[in-house]
């Protein structure tokens, strides 16, 4: 068996990197600041066991943005690609950008949509895929 290795990068091409291995599995997310990161109705992310994270090129180019106490965007400070997602309570795993990789041939589509209560009034979430109010595992009771 051939070992995946996916390659993405920014917008301007000044931050490269593989993922040795194939991502875990991938979700739409519908939080505010995923929206306010992307300038869109939602992300599409999965992630990747940092171990599995090689940057290649424009170490330099990398910001980070701490947008709660848990997480960290990781774009491009050049053209502003965000590419990664960092959570400080578990440097083992990085959340990896969809939209930031070149092999889409290789990605396996997202199965849920995360943060389904905090979407963008303006957008309308179609289709069968599970929806979660918030995230698995920290889903409120009935009736909160």
């Amino acid at each position: 068996m051939t070992a995946v290795l996916l390659h993405g990068g920014c917008l301007c091409g000044a931050v490269r990197y593989t993922i040795s291995g194939a991502p875990g599995p991938a979700e739409y997310c519908h939080c505010g600041m995923c929206r306010k990161a992307h300038g869109s109705a939602f992300s599409a992310n999965a992630a990747i066991a940092t171990q599995a994270l090689q940057l290649v090129k424009g170490a330099e180019a990398i910001r980070e943005y701490a947008s709660s106490p848990n997480r960290r965007k990781v774009f491009c400070g050049t053209c502003g690609t965000q590419l990664f997602i960092r959570r400080p309570g578990d440097p083992g795993t990085t959340v990896v950008t969809l939209g930031s990789l070149d092999d889409d041939d290789a990605i396996v589509p997202p199965a849920r949509h995360v943060f389904a209560d905090s979407k963008a009034p303006w957008h309308r979430i179609d289709g069968t895929l599970p929806r979660w109010r918030v995230y698995p595992g920290f889903e409120p009771a009935d009736g909160d």
